[in-house]
């Protein structure tokens, strides 16, 4: 069985963001939090966890949007010094093994992040643990269909020349027969696209061809993210 974490190379890969990791424009975290604008409203209280927080553009982004419900943040990083910057309440640890109580937030959020906890049986094991019920659980990941991760980032001996980390890309229909096997129930899935700030080339060419093509079922093939919703019963 791999190992859950890569620990050493994880930390030093996210303590690289030291200045901060805000890559989203506006219009990125509104597509990313229009999922959980219906959801919101159905708790008194709110207490949310970032899993994989860094510095927290996704928890300022939440905190602005729904400053009139009562949310409490919190942020959980295995990097030290980057998690140093986040704003709101932080934990130091890994999400195999969170230093929480049983059923201790509402929502978690996983913003790009669900990528790097494989194996992710283990991972969502222990993130469904800290739900409570009624509660939710939300990620935005890249999408194992998108040619870029298909056909490159899912073969490890080709991705590895790229990146030694913990990143394997998840499979969105596998990702909800697991949640599913967890007593989740699928709110919300939609294939997106994510512009960024500061572009590549290849995410330039990307945003293009997403502005171009068409919204259909198959879009799968051509939008490199998907965004998930789901409630534990």
């Amino acid at each position: 069985m791999q190992e859950k974490s890569y620990s050493e190379k994880d930390l030093a890969y996210f303590n690289r963001f030291t200045s901060g990791y805000s890559p989203y424009l506006a219009k990125d975290l509104d597509a990313m939090l229009q999922p959980i604008d219906s959801v919101i409203g159905q708790f008194g209280e709110v207490r949310i966890c970032e899993v994989g927080c860094a510095s927290g553009q996704f928890s300022q982004a939440l905190a602005a949007r729904y400053v009139h419900n009562h949310i409490s943040l919190f942020g959980l990083d295995i990097a030290s010094q980057v998690l140093s910057l986040y704003p709101y309440e932080k934990i130091c640890g890994s999400a195999f093994a969170m230093p929480l109580k049983s059923a201790s937030f509402e929502m978690i959020c996983l913003p790009a992040t669900l990528h790097h906890l494989f194996p992710f049986t283990d991972s969502l094991s222990e993130l469904s643990r800290i739900i409570v019920p009624g509660g939710y659980f939300y990620c935005m990941e890249p999408n194992y269909y998108h040619p870029q991760r298909y056909f490159f980032m899912r073969y490890a001996f080709l991705y590895r020349r790229y990146r030694s980390t913990n990143d394997v890309p998840v499979h969105p229909w596998k990702l909800t027969a697991m949640l599913k096997e967890l007593n989740f129930e699928i709110k919300y899935f939609r294939f997106v696209n994510i512009y960024f700030k500061k572009p590549s080339i290849l995410q330039t060419i990307q945003n293009i061809i997403a502005d171009t093509m068409p919204t259909t079922k198959i879009n799968r093939y051509w939008m490199p993210w998907f965004i998930l919703l789901a409630k534990k019963q």
